[in-house]
């Protein structure tokens, strides 16, 4: 069959160079097409800091670190986003029982963020030391049914002072291929702020 193809171009040469110009036009698109994925390779699809979230058993759990002051339950809130294909929707609610939390023992405390038609999210806020105040070793494991895969799920946290200042932490995650995104962002509202009123 090769040596009938040879003879047959060998008796017509402008369809061997119009061949080898197709064949040429070919081998520039493939070696295109990889250069392409080459330029994109071990790139990340989200940005990913080390901001205390792992993906454990299809749960996402966040745990304080010790940069954080510990401040007391009460008067605190929580905001949580989710991004998805073309739209978002965000609830904020009251974060943690200073009542329920203040123990002096290891406690959880379960509360339902969103349920609808496609997602239903909750947390069970876990109190390490029952001292009342989320400090280091405090955390969040955050049910997601489903976790679906490329959808953005923001977190606000709003701490307040006995004193009466506030600070606010807003910290976002992703699910790509299996592996678990995080970082610190800016998606929630500040020009009408989530969290209130911003005087103390």
């Amino acid at each position: 069959m090769i040596k009938r193809l040879g003879s047959y171009l060998a008796s017509r040469p402008e369809r061997a160079a119009v061949l080898v110009l197709v064949l040429i036009v070919v081998l520039v698109l493939v070696i295109a097409g990889f250069a392409l994925q080459w330029s994109h390779f071990g790139q990340s699809p989200y940005p990913s800091e080390k901001v205390g979230f792992s993906l454990v058993e299809g749960d996402v759990v966040f745990t304080l670190d010790s940069t954080y002051l510990g401040f007391n339950y009460t008067g605190m809130k929580i905001a949580f986003r989710i991004d998805y294909g073309g739209g978002s929707g965000t609830t904020v609610g009251e974060f943690g029982n200073q009542s329920q939390l203040s123990t002096q023992t290891s406690a959880t405390m379960h509360q339902s963020l969103m349920e609808s038609s496609f997602i239903n999210v909750s947390m069970d806020l876990i109190e390490s030391t029952g001292d009342g105040a989320f400090d280091a070793g405090d955390g969040i494991v955050f049910e997601i049914t489903p976790l679906t895969e490329d959808w953005v799920y923001t977190m606000g946290l709003l701490f307040v002072s006995e004193h009466g200042g506030r600070m606010t932490m807003e910290l976002s995650f992703a699910v790509h291929d299996g592996k678990l995104y995080a970082w610190n962002s800016h998606y929630l509202n500040t020009d009408e702020p989530w969290f209130g009123s911003v005087d103390p």
